[in-house]
């Protein structure tokens, strides 16, 4: 199993409304440390699934310009956080 990484990519929004107050721009996630993941919404955390479970192990992606990250947005309509996950160096037998 790979270690999966999640970095807040962009912050987007419709006019009217502020950015998602709960992320800082390039912000990084170890999304195979519970605590981590606990700092990210459920709603973003249940968008990235799919991408992170093919990642975490060792899947591919077929489209876009690398093979090991996959861009996945939440899905807030009018404060969209755009995460980018990228596959990292396997996890040790200790750590799965």
């Amino acid at each position: 199993m790979y270690k999966v990484i999640a970095r807040v990519h962009e912050l987007r929004t419709t006019e009217g409304h502020d950015p998602c107050p709960l992320f800082k721009l390039n912000e990084e996630f170890d999304l195979s440390n519970p605590q981590e993941r606990t700092k990210i919404c459920k709603w973003a955390i249940n968008s990235m699934f799919p991408g992170e479970i093919a990642l975490e192990y060792g899947g591919s992606i077929p489209f876009g310009e690398h093979t090991d990250r996959i861009r996945i947005a939440c899905p807030d309509p009018d404060r969209i956080v755009v995460f980018e996950l990228r596959q990292e160096e396997k996890k040790s037998e200790t750590n799965e």
